[in-house]
């Protein structure tokens, strides 16, 4: 079944070269693996001392990639710079998550089979959030590769008919122990899957069990202090108890914005399932074995609702477990239903629907980085030395990295709250607001488009059959001027 995982690995390699460019929500972790290839040692010049981000993020996950990645810098000639290396970093975290999803197919076969196997890795295929997320530096991306080793465990320890009472307790062990590092290190809110997966199999805990799992918390809780004390320079540094700190006991998540409690069953769950959300009702309503998976990780969601603060990030997790219902659902309606080539038809006709959907969301996510986009057309078209050049918080938050920053003779300066007249201290700027810098200062050189949105286009019936049969899709992907690059005047004319 090899074929299927390497499709997979293609599907999320794909997404990546399409849009190599990162949000802010990868910022610390871009800018900390960056930093890693370029220094290893912290220092003063390292982007989290001088842009911090609201909450700590631990420095082991991007210590693992940059260690994993170093071969790019190696074949750079030893720059970090680049942002074919902040590709292979991406592609890094990619393939590791695809390497623990190979896994998790396995363990599917053995429990379901292997139809079901197959149907459930189609359906991470065509999925937009699995595919374009899985290469991304998130937190909730790098906590994905120990949950779906930790899936792969709970799984097989369910498995009754495949396992001994001592192999289940193995399993059971190994998962506590991965569950335990996942959420003291990694990701704080995979706490609400990992109590959700124990409490399942609350029959498999042995003294043993218990003494590991505390064994394994302690070095992560000593190996969060140890690293992230170093690199943050503050004694005690335990980056996720921060976090938690800060979202759960302070409630100051909700300063990003609320969400009705339904929000994550009626708007999220069918956006990240896509073509799989009703195989994965039907698999959980007719097989007890996907049944059991189901429903732990639907109440771990109810809890994620009493949040006010809603993002699908948080239930990421949730998508494999959600992934094998679907599987398992595809397998009993080619049981019940009167033809298994009619069910296999319906089931192949939701994942190409799924399939399409994420082609087409992936076009429309990679015209989201306007920011990356004009700082790689202000190297093609400004060559000389001794530039220095001011980037607006937009154009940073849409697609801008150290990766990016290739000149070592210019200054990139990312100040806030500047002074109009503070601008003329800058050659270049990198803006998304032009209209306050005046016309006799700055120039613009470069104009970088970016995604505005979807324009209907549907006329009569005929017309939209002509137009589909002419390959034009009734839905205009809308760009317009987003950033803009400035050259300031007196600069050019002393050069």
């Amino acid at each position: 079944m090899w074929p299927l995982d390497y499709a997979l690995a293609a599907a999320v390699t794909l997404s990546a070269l399409c849009a190599p460019y990162t949000k802010v929500e990868e910022s610390f972790f871009m800018q900390a693996v960056h930093d890693l290839l370029k220094w290893g040692t912290v220092n003063s010049s390292f982007d989290h001392l001088s842009f911090p981000g609201v909450v700590p993020r631990s420095f082991v996950g991007p210590l693992i990639i940059s260690t994993l990645a170093y071969p790019a810098k190696l074949a750079g000639g030893g720059q970090a710079e680049g942002i074919w290396i902040q590709l292979a970093v991406r592609l890094v975290v990619g393939w590791l998550v695809v390497w623990a999803h190979s896994k998790l197919r396995s363990a599917v076969g053995e429990v379901f089979g292997d139809t079901a196997a197959r149907w459930f890795v189609v359906f991470s295929i065509c999925q937009f959030h699995y595919t374009f997320w899985t290469s991304r530096l998130l937190g909730n991306t790098l906590a994905m590769v120990p949950m779906l080793l930790a899936q792969t465990l709970w799984l097989r320890s369910m498995s009754y008919a495949n396992n001994s009472r001592d192999e289940q307790r193995q399993c059971y062990r190994q998962m506590a122990s991965i569950l335990a590092f996942t959420c003291i290190v990694l990701r704080f809110d995979t706490a609400v899957f990992a109590v959700a997966m124990l409490a399942v199999g609350i029959a498999s805990v042995s003294r043993r069990t218990i003494t590991t799992t505390l064994c394994i918390s302690m070095l992560s809780i000593l190996t969060t202090l140890a690293v992230d004390s170093y690199f943050w320079r503050q004694r005690w540094m335990w980056p996720e108890l921060r976090v938690f700190q800060f979202n759960t006991v302070e409630g100051r998540s909700s300063e990003w914005g609320v969400s009705p409690p339904h929000y994550y069953f009626t708007y999220f769950l069918p956006r990240l399932l896509l073509g799989a959300f009703p195989f994965a009702c039907i698999g959980a309503l007719t097989d007890m074995r996907a049944a059991r998976l189901a429903v732990p990780y639907i109440a771990a969601i109810a809890i994620f609702s009493a949040n006010p603060h809603k993002e699908w990030r948080f239930i990421f997790p949730a998508v494999p477990v959600l992934n094998i219902c679907a599987a398992a659902g595809m397998v009993q309606l080619r049981r019940i239903a009167p033809s298994s080539r009619l069910a296999t038809l319906v089931g192949a006709s939701f994942a190409a629907a799924s399939l399409v959907i994420a082609v087409l969301t992936t076009f429309v996510s990679s015209l989201n980085y306007p920011g990356g986009q004009a700082l790689a057309m202000l190297h093609n078209v400004e060559g000389a030395p001794g530039v220095k050049v001011h980037i607006d918080s937009f154009a940073a938050m849409t697609g801008i990295t150290r990766f990016g920053q290739l000149r070592e003779d210019w200054v990139y300066d990312k100040t806030e709250n500047l002074q109009p007249s503070q601008f003329t201290n800058y050659t270049h700027l990198i803006t998304s607001q032009p209209e306050l810098h005046n016309s006799s200062d700055f120039s613009v050189i470069g104009t970088q488009l970016g995604y505005a949105g979807l324009r209907t286009n549907i006329g009569p019936p005929k017309q939209v059959a002509r137009d589909l049969l002419a390959g034009q899709l009734p839905v205009v992907v809308r760009q317009e001027p987003l950033v803009w690059i400035m050259r300031n005047n007196k600069w050019q004319q002393n050069a």
